[in-house]
């Protein structure tokens, strides 16, 4: 398994990449990239600690000790020990400080490598090649090699006035094709982390417009010839970390990717030119980043609980019903979205490639649950904290002699010490007072799919069609008779497709 020594070592190898106005030399020693790759690093090393070791890590049919990012679970079972894992590295990097690591990362791989045969069957301009091999044998090279692949689907906003514009758009296209592979230009307009990534992971959403030569999906490292990441300018507080515990671990930078005649080799190349294809299933890619997505969110709701809990017991006001009424909202919204989490894979089923999935319904729907609530609890831990998030003293001040008596007596309440009410103070102000906690806000807001996607994609879900799982009992208490699948809309969907969105398919 990958240290962080040596993740920290591979990311010096050439790439192109602009962070604000600085072209970044080494990303793994530049003041605006360094935290976040220590971060990164640190995730990493969480996998060599002995008493991590039964959560952190697995050993595979050939008795190899690999990390839990690349578990295949192929029970209940196994999808709760995904889940706690995932879980644990979210809790011991800041509780949603570091949002896309590699386990998230790689997790959206599963479904090339569950079921390759459509990627292969669906493309249009292989001369038939079999893309199935080049996409096993890419999920065994990062596998093997514990590599990082950040995804790298969202091309740029078009005039959405009409659908022509997609097509006169400068998003990323095939240029050319060879024996060696295939040659694209253009951008990508957002890719998270993409800086810190050993493999950018290219993929596409489909929109109304797009042409074939836009579908493109496979990997190429940050360091091939022609690709330039700009990174939008960082919300890092470098070297900071008493002051801000979390803004200090790094910004992970959203980029923009520019793709001046890059040559992808077919054994990278897992799918091209069909729109059709691209219609159906990027979000059945997304999935495991979704599932994820709702695990971290469960996450940070238990930390927003626990900072309610902390800073109304130091300033004096727990005990009072109303503040616990209040706080009691917080156990509301964290169990609530552990209800979705532990019904998501209790109402699980197997995929085609026999991996258990969690219910997608069920998760993405929690997913909407917390976009739709986050904000509203973020004003309520803000409120509850009251001048302790806003105004209180830095470090420097705290320490100086002829301030600290008046300092400290501002901070004393009816347990625990002043100093520690900095501590909460700190994290509350960097999680939700700051630029850098407003782009994690923002983030997890448009994480993959925004709101209005979230519901519009589950309607084009399995299940969702009049004649799918969802109308059964209507149908039954109707006295209504299923429609035959040659005049199913639900047909319209491809099998292929259909069987990543639930185990029923003759419903």
């Amino acid at each position: 398994m990958r240290t962080g020594k040596e993740y920290l070592a591979a990311l010096n190898d050439g790439r192109r990449v602009w962070v604000g106005d600085d072209l970044v030399d080494n990303v793994a020693t530049h003041p605006k990239t360094r935290a976040y790759a220590r971060s990164i690093a640190a995730f990493y090393d969480l996998h060599h600690r002995p008493d991590l070791q039964d959560v952190m890590t697995f050993v595979d049919e050939d008795g190899v000790r690999r990390s839990m990012t690349w578990f295949q679970h192929r029970s209940k079972d196994d999808l709760r020990r995904k889940r706690i894992y995932l879980e644990t590295v979210q809790r011991e990097l800041g509780g949603g400080a570091v949002p896309r690591t590699p386990d998230v990362n790689n997790y959206v791989l599963l479904t090339y490598v569950d079921d390759p045969e459509p990627w292969s069957s669906q493309s249009v301009g292989t001369d038939g090649r079999d893309l199935t091999e080049g996409i096993l044998d890419f999920w065994n090279e990062a596998r093997d090699g514990d590599l990082n692949a950040t995804p790298a689907f969202v091309d740029p906003q078009a005039d959405r006035s009409r659908d022509s514009a997609q097509a006169e758009s400068p998003a990323l296209r095939v240029v050319g094709t060879s024996d060696e592979g295939i040659t694209v230009r253009g951008v990508k307009a957002i890719s998270t982390g993409a800086a810190f990534g050993d493999v950018i992971h290219i993929g596409v959403f489909y929109r109304p417009g797009i042409v074939a030569e836009q579908i493109i999906y496979g990997a190429v490292t940050p360091n091939t010839p022609g690709v330039t990441i700009i990174c939008r300018e960082s919300n890092v507080r470098d070297g900071e970390e008493v002051e801000h515990p979390l803004a200090s671990q790094g910004d992970e930078l959203d980029s923009i990717i520019v793709f001046e005649d890059v040559l992808i080799p077919w054994n990278r190349v897992f799918h091209i030119g069909n729109p059709q294809h691209a219609s159906l299933y990027p979000q059945r890619v997304f999935d495991w980043l979704h599932y994820h997505s709702l695990v971290r969110a469960m996450v940070k709701a238990e930390l927003m609980l626990g900072l309610a809990l902390l800073i109304t017991e130091h300033i004096g006001t727990y005990q009072l019903p109303p503040v616990q009424a209040r706080i009691a909202r917080f156990a509301g919204f964290h169990q609530s979205l552990k209800a979705h989490v532990i019904g998501s894979e209790d109402q699980g089923f197997f995929t085609p490639g026999g991996i258990f999935k969690p219910n997608v319904l069920m998760f993405d729907f929690g997913r909407a649950y917390y976009i739709e609530h986050i904000g509203e609890m973020v004003h309520e831990l803000i409120d509850l904290a009251g001048r302790a998030a806003l105004i209180y003293p830095t470090e420097g001040q705290w320490q100086r002699p002829e301030l600290r008596p008046w300092l400290e007596a501002l901070q004393t309440g009816p347990v625990g010490r002043p100093h520690d009410r900095l501590k909460i103070s700190r994290v509350i102000r960097d999680m939700f007072l700051s630029d850098w906690g407003d782009r994690i806000s923002i983030f997890e807001n448009f994480n993959g799919t925004p709101l209005l996607a979230i519901r519009t994609l589950t309607m084009k879900r399995a299940e969702m069609s009049p004649n799918g799982a969802m109308a059964d009992l209507a149908r039954k208490v109707c006295g209504i008779e299923s429609v035959s699948e040659r005049e199913s809309a639900y047909q319209a969907q491809a099998n292929y497709a259909r069987r990543q969105d639930a185990s029923r398919q003759d419903a």
